[in-house]
């Protein structure tokens, strides 16, 4: 059975916003949990999964590439600017990229199986 781009559409426009809503919210506001992880990693794990979605939902491998760039380089800056008690951080920055690339060679394997129609 092959999924409809449409359901990775609607999955990864919820993904982004829940990325944003967490990457911009007042650190202590977070929970705990999150807190603790390795800020990096979680970086990188947050970035994959935009990436896979975009890509299963029809968007190209380069644009996407390009947009979670483009977006995680957003999110730092407005770290930087916004009084939310966040910090900007090259490193993040690094992170959210090495992210996007791991959810695209992620997302190029899962083309390669078939389940995904288009």
């Amino acid at each position: 059975m092959k999924i409809n781009p449409t359901v990775f559409r609607w999955l990864a426009i919820a993904w982004t916003i829940v990325m944003l809503i967490g990457c911009l919210t007042p650190h202590e506001e977070l929970p705990g949990e999150l807190v603790e992880l390795n800020d990096k990693m979680l970086h990188a794990a947050i970035f994959a999964p935009f990436s896979i979605l975009w890509i299963l939902a029809g968007v190209r491998m380069s644009h996407t590439l390009i947009a979670g760039i483009l977006l995680g380089g957003l999110i730092e800056v407005l770290q930087y600017i916004l009084p939310i008690n966040r910090s900007a951080d090259w490193i993040d920055f690094a992170a959210d990229g090495l992210g996007v690339l791991l959810g695209i060679g992620l997302a190029w394997a899962v083309q390669k199986t078939g389940v995904v129609a288009g």
